[in-house]
């Protein structure tokens, strides 16, 4: 993974006001921490992390006062749109440092189970994952074309790059392929035997007022 490189400047003023100036100037705040060393507090070009981000960034290279590290991305805080970063908390690695970062899940193909009257239903989104700084995997693209009703995609059940250990719990459910729920419906009530019918209730509350009105 080819890792961005952007240049930052130090910031030396704070608060809510400030903030607010350095973002009209295009720029956003960032916090640096980690490798135990002292917490510090920069800025960045807006432009270049929303570019960084956008092509699935995880970890930048950041230059300043001559020196360049390696950071990952920890946090990103978005405005309340939910379009543009407004804050960056970034924490120092080695390129041979083993991280826990989350990757997301997205699913690909129609389930046969799909032709079979089910639906499919996506029960996670992304997976808690350790592996090399360098080696974090994209977004992971499962297949789920062989999935059959009621059949269950577990975690245990993705293929993942070598390296990379998975920390969410192997047996929780990505996608399953359940009934629609009409026809789920419908097989309850033939079971039970007791389905209401609606019509048969208002014939019977008319015939109970026809016979209070008889004399």
């Amino acid at each position: 993974m080819e890792i961005t490189k952007l240049t930052a400047e130090p910031r030396t003023d704070f608060g809510t006001r400030t903030t607010r100036a350095l973002r009209k100037t295009g720029r956003i705040p960032v916090v640096i921490y980690g490798h135990n060393q002292p917490v510090e507090t920069v800025s960045l070009v807006l432009e270049e992390v929303e570019l960084a981000l956008s092509q699935g960034a995880r970890t930048l290279k950041i230059e300043m006062d001559g020196k360049t590290e390696q950071h990952l991305v920890k946090e990103v805080q978005y405005d309340h749109f939910g379009h543009s970063p407004i804050h960056l908390d970034l924490t120092r690695v080695a390129l041979d440092e083993r991280v826990q970062v989350r990757i997301g899940i997205d699913l690909r193909g129609v389930p046969k189970g799909i032709s079979e009257g089910g639906s499919l239903d996506q029960h996670l989104s992304d997976l808690e994952i350790e592996c090399l700084v360098t080696e974090i995997p994209e977004t992971l693209h499962p297949l789920v074309t062989e999935l059959g009703l009621e059949e269950t995609l577990f975690v245990k059940d993705l293929e993942l790059p070598p390296g990379v250990t998975v920390l969410t719990d192997p047996d929780e459910r990505v996608a399953t392929v359940r009934p629609l729920l009409a026809e789920a419906e419908e097989d309850m009530e033939a079971e039970d035997g007791e389905a209401v019918q609606p019509e048969v209730i208002g014939r019977a509350r008319k015939e109970e007022e026809e016979d209070e009105k008889e004399p």
